[in-house]
This record gives structure tokens, C-alpha cells and sequence, in this order.
């Protein structure tokens, strides 16, 4: 995991250009969003109740009033998650093809043309893993929901809700998995040219489950990593608050040094994915 990271650690510019573009498209719905805030405020406290915490009260009121104008912008921000989710697969080439050339210095014009080469693979492998994570959201439903209508005049609401609560975590743990046998596939198709994506899901399923310790295992740390910086940022936001500028400024570089953060471990689970497979397959 060390080699990975360090070599993660060196690719400033990959991590320079994938910062940028998170910006970009953070700004392009942040901006439009706090322009129709200031207008639609007028001389409303809402906006200044909300900087110290959410509160719903204050949300539901405001959205009441102004639901027309911010609703549009919703609908914005979930079209970019998903044109962020699309960048994220294209960008999975150019990432592995570093990991393939650590030495070599980095150049844009080699990390957009492996960037585009895997985009057509890499777009039907995350068909099939969403195949499969939907799979297995629906089989853990339909248990789950067996589970407590057959328990549910023996539990209480409370001892229901923890039994609902555990097939979740078992739907979480299959959706990881079938997520770290993505990413293994990814690995895979880069290294041996293949461009079959159930074939390749199907061979990573096999890597994984021979090694799954090694493979599944630091998945699990790394995004338990991710988790601890999460819950880090809402620790300092508790601790901090906005509650003036200078609080506001403290808590906008805390959130970029998460995003970057999150962007490095990102970087860095493609690079441990793609040095283990070379060692355990």
C-alpha cells in the first residue's frame, strides 16, 4: 500500500487537474445557487439562521417561499453528480496508466488519450456493476422485508428497525464488494486488453475471492480512511461553526482540504488495486 501511495503522493499535476475539475463543476452549480439565494432572500434571516446548522424549520419555510426559483437549481445539481460520476469513469484510464509509467513525467496529452481509450470499457463495466449492486439491493429488500413482517408481532418498532438496520449492512458489504471487484476489472481490462466487461467482471470475482483479505480487505480500510476524514470535517464544522467570516473562511479551506483529500484516496485505491493485481493474479 506504501508504494501506491507514494507514488500518488508525487502525481501532483494528476491531482491538480482532477482538483480543478471538481472546482469547476462545484462552482458551476455553487455560484448560480448563492446569486438566486441573494435574491430571493430579500430581507429574510433564513440564510444566516441555517450558517450555524441545518435546521428544518428554517429549510422548509424558506423552500415554501421560494421552491420555484431553487428547485431549478436542484435539478442542475443532480445532472452534474451525474456528469461528475461520468468524468469519474473517464478519468479511471488516465489514472491507472500513471500507475503503469510511475517514472515516466506526467503529460496531459498521455493522460487523456488513455482517459478516452478505456471510456467505452470502462462505461459498460459500470453497467455491470450497477447490475449487479441493484441485484443485490433488491434480493436484501426482499428478505429483509420477509424478516420483519415475519418478526414483526414478536419486536418492537425498535427491535424491527435494528433488524431492518442489519440487512442494510449486509446490502452495504455486497454493494462494496461487487464496487471492489469493479475497480479490479478496471485493473484488469487495462492490463491484459481486454474489452469483454462481464468477462472481466467475472475473472476480477475470482481474484477477489482467492485473495479476498487482500483485496476486499484494504478496500475496506481505505474507504473506512474516507469515513474518518468525513466525520472529521463535521467534527471541526460542530467544533467551528459559521458563524462569521473568519469562521466561514477556517471551514471553505477544512471542506477543500477534504475534498482533495477524498480525490487523493480516490487516486490511491486505483494504484493499490492495480499493484496487488499485478501481484495476485
Amino acid at each position: 500500500m506504501y508504494a501506491p501511495l507514494f507514488i500518488t503522493l508525487k502525481s501532483r499535476p494528476l491531482l491538480a487537474v482532477l482538483y480543478s475539475v471538481t472546482l469547476v463543476m462545484g462552482l458551476l452549480v455553487a455560484l448560480p445557487m448563492y446569486a438566486t439565494l441573494m435574491a430571493e432572500d430579500g430581507n429574510s434571516l433564513a440564510p444566516l439562521q441555517l450558517l450555524p446548522g441545518f435546521d428544518y424549520t428554517v429549510y422548509s419555510d424558506f423552500m415554501a417561499q421560494s421552491r420555484k426559483a431553487i428547485s431549478p437549481l436542484l435539478s442542475v445539481g443532480r445532472w452534474m453528480g451525474l456528469a461528475y460520476l461520468l468524468l469519474s469513469v473517464f478519468f479511471a484510464g488516465g489514472i491507472l496508466y500513471r500507475f503503469a509509467q510511475p517514472g515516466a513525467t506526467f503529460r496531459m496529452v498521455d493522460f487523456w488519450r488513455a482517459a478516452s481509450t478505456y471510456f467505452g470499457r470502462y462505461m459498460r463495466l459500470l453497467g455491470v456493476s450497477a447490475l449487479f449492486v441493484f441485484s443485490a439491493g433488491f434480493i436484501w429488500l426482499v428478505i429483509g422485508s420477509l424478516v420483519i413482517a415475519g418478526f414483526e408481532d414478536t419486536f418492537t418498532e425498535r427491535g424491527l428497525f435494528w433488524i431492518g438496520f442489519g440487512f442494510f449492512i449486509l446490502f452495504a458489504l455486497a454493494a462494496t464488494l461487487v464496487l471492489c471487484i469493479g475497480d479490479y476489472a478496471k485493473v484488469l481490462m487495462f492490463r491484459e486488453d481486454e474489452t469483454n466487461a462481464f468477462q472481466a467482471f467475472g475473472r476480477a470475482a475470482g481474484v477477489v475471492r482467492r485473495n479476498l483479505l487482500a483485496t476486499y480487505g484494504r478496500y475496506l480500510l481505505v474507504i473506512a480512511i474516507g469515513a474518518g476524514l468525513f466525520g472529521l470535517y463535521f467534527l471541526l464544522d460542530g467544533l467551528i461553526g459559521m458563524s462569521n467570516w473568519p469562521t466561514i473562511i477556517i471551514m471553505l479551506v477544512a471542506q477543500q482540504a477534504f475534498i482533495l483529500s477524498r480525490l487523493l484516496l480516490k487516486v490511491w485505491n486505483l494504484g493499490i488495486v492495480y499493484d496487488l493485481y499485478g501481484r495476485v493474479k
